[in-house]
């Protein structure tokens, strides 16, 4: 009686565990089927193993529960459970069709044949129920069901072989299934043909026998899913499937060997809790995925890759330079071939792309990163994919960052053109308040001088066509030499000598600086002529004016002082035209590296004017 309870609770432990894979896998793979349109092959598969271990787990449960096996609710779970064989025939069906082609005409014709077998088992299954009173597992109906399977199994495999032409040649991993799904095909075919014809066999191996042949769902689930499911989520189902046996197994040892729990429904209600506690237990699942990604799978750290790919374009400013990078990333990490290829063009696509990601950009072009297989190519899973896409959304991001500091670059250079256009626009208006400023002082001049000393008036003439030329020909220049400058400032000086007379005299030196360095052209009349006209002409007696010009580190400065009467009161707070126009010329052209200063004269005599400009080299 204990082994007989012994055994069923492995029984619904067992089926358990395979209803929960069953449901998980089919989760998965109506994930991927939505994309495609209508069920595959694979998720009828999964629909079958979980009708099947659901409905035996309802029963052997049900049965450790204390029902009898004549009881309704366990009739109805065994119905339950052989109800599967009525999809079985159409999902080997869909298999075929998915490895040959949807448009083959071998797999539509026999997806029609397994349609029509289906049918065969629904009334077979229909009518044992009927007169057997729902006891199949008594009845002649599983061998039938069995021979059914078996047959059309034998006609998918004849028609592959006959259609495989169509389809590109299976590579290592095909090989490796074949084999070992005869293999198992074999043990399990023979375990149940054993089980149901063999009612010699001595109890214990008939037990271990007919363990073999019902769950058949499990080691049938993970090969398949690994082996043939879409690649795209097979490293999913491997970490699950480890995950949920690993949990079973350790919470059934637990159950026998630490709690001691006796055998019967109690040993399944804690097996199948301290599993479940165990399903979310954080170290297990670390582990099992490091199994998996670093000793089965051989793979890189994908987040270290991602992260250090995004250090490394966090710099970069250029799309060619980005693009590079993440070809070279995606290469050596997965050992796949990659290229870029615009959003649009379809005719560049390639047909045998392993996985194609999209890299979309505000207001531009998009990209595309299509990864092909490579003599090195590993299969490209969830993880796989997970990195390419955030390779992609990295791409994306720094994109959208080069294209606003393009954007903001064109910006500045269009502020610095107008502001430089504003500056010569400035620096003109204040061109033309100069030129015509002097030319009138000097005109008033020349009309007082013409009736009374008329050559002295010939003579000022000459000295302002002069000065003209000069001003002419820097109309066009905001700069000048030195020695240009000064001897600007002593053709203007010889003008107002000839007015003055002995009254003005004139001192001009340029000191140790060099004649070539450059200074505003224009930039001394200002200061001679209100030197002159507010220093020295109030005096009855004249007076001296100095120009000096002197190098003193990496500035130049020129000082223009004179010996009159010295600063009026206040103005400083009404400046002159003249004093306006050289501190406006001077922060135009040189913004804060010019200095301007007036004041009094040491003596306390008189003004002094320095204005000091950076040297040309700097």
């Amino acid at each position: 009686m204990e082994n007989e309870l012994t055994y069923s609770a492995l029984q619904a432990i067992g089926m358990a565990t395979g209803a929960a894979l069953c449901a998980s896998l089919g989760l998965m793979q109506f994930r991927v089927d939505r994309a495609t349109g209508g069920p595959s092959g694979y998720q009828l598969l999964w629909v079958v193993g979980f009708i099947w271990t659901l409905g035996r787990f309802l029963r052997y449960t049900l049965q450790l529960a204390g029902l009898d096996e004549e009881a309704s609710s366990v009739r109805l779970a065994e119905t339950l459970a052989w109800s599967c064989t009525i999809l079985g025939p159409i999902a080997i069906g869909r298999l075929l069709q998915a490895r040959l082609g949807m448009t083959s005409r071998l797999a539509r014709a026999f997806l029609g044949f397994t349609g029509v077998a289906s049918i065969l088992n629904l009334s077979l299954f229909a009518w044992v129920g009927a007169t057997q009173a729902l006891e199949l597992d008594a009845s002649w109906y599983p061998e039938a069901s069995l021979y059914v399977a078996l047959i059309v199994t034998a006609i998918a495999l004849m028609l592959y072989r006959v259609g495989r032409h169509e389809i590109a040649p299976a590579g290592s991993t095909s090989r490796w299934f074949g084999r070992g799904a005869f293999l198992l095909a074999v043990l399990q075919v023979g375990a149940a043909l054993l089980t149901l014809r063999s009612s010699w066999l001595p109890t214990g191996l008939h037990a271990a026998l007919s363990l073999i042949g019902e769950h058949w769902a499990i080691p049938w689930s993970i090969l398949i899913a690994v082996s043939l499911a879409q690649t795209h989520y097979a490293d999913v189902v491997l970490k699950r499937s480890l995950w949920l046996l690993t949990s079973v197994s350790i919470a059934t040892l637990a159950s026998a060997f630490v709690f001691n729990v006796p055998p019967g429904f109690a040993v399944v209600v804690t097996t199948l809790g301290c599993a479940a506690f165990m399903l979310s237990a954080p170290f297990l699942i670390r582990a099992l995925n490091f199994l998996v990604d670093r000793v089965y799978l051989n793979r890189a750290d994908y987040l270290a890759a991602a992260n250090l790919f995004e250090e490394s374009v966090r710099r970069v400013y250029d799309q060619e330079q980005l693009f590079d990078a993440a070809l070279l990333a995606v290469r050596s990490t997965l050992r796949v071939g990659a290229r870029w290829i615009p959003a649009g063009d379809v005719a560049t696509t390639s047909t045998t792309a392993l996985a194609s990601i999209s890299v979309e950009t505000d207001n531009r072009p998009g990209y595309r990163l299509e990864v092909s297989a490579s003599h090195q190519a590993r299969t490209l899973m969830a993880e796989e994919l997970g990195f390419l896409n955030a390779i992609g959304a990295h791409v994306s991001r720094r994109l959208d960052a080069i294209y606003f500091e393009q954007e903001q670059r064109a910006l500045h250079v269009r502020e610095e053109r107008l502001k430089r256009l504003l500056t010569e626009a400035e620096l003109k208006a204040l061109r033309t308040q100069v030129d015509p400023h002097f030319l009138f002082n000097t005109l008033n001049t020349i009309a007082d001088l013409i009736g009374s000393r008329p050559q002295q008036a010939e003579r000022m003439t000459e000295r302002l066509a002069e000065c003209f030329r000069y001003a002419l020909s820097r109309h066009a220049r905001e700069l000048s030499t030195l020695d240009d400058e000064l001897e600007f400032a002593r053709h203007y000086l010889d003008i107002e000598q000839e007015r003055f007379g002995d009254r003005l005299r004139v001192q001009l030196s340029r000191g140790d600086a060099c004649g070539n360095e450059s200074v505003p052209s224009l930039l001394l009349q200002p200061l001679l002529e209100n030197a002159i006209r507010h220093g020295l002409a109030p005096l009855r007696e004249g007076g001296c004016i100095s120009v000096a010009a002197k190098r003193e580190g990496d500035y130049l400065r020129l000082q223009v002082d004179d010996d009159g009467v010295g600063l009026r009161p206040g103005f400083q707070d009404k400046p002159g035209v003249g004093l306006r126009n050289v501190t406006e010329r001077l922060h135009a052209l040189y913004a804060q590296a010019a200095r301007f200063a007036i004041g009094s004269r040491p003596d306390g005599r008189g003004t002094s004017v320095t204005v000091l400009v950076p040297l040309h080299g700097n």
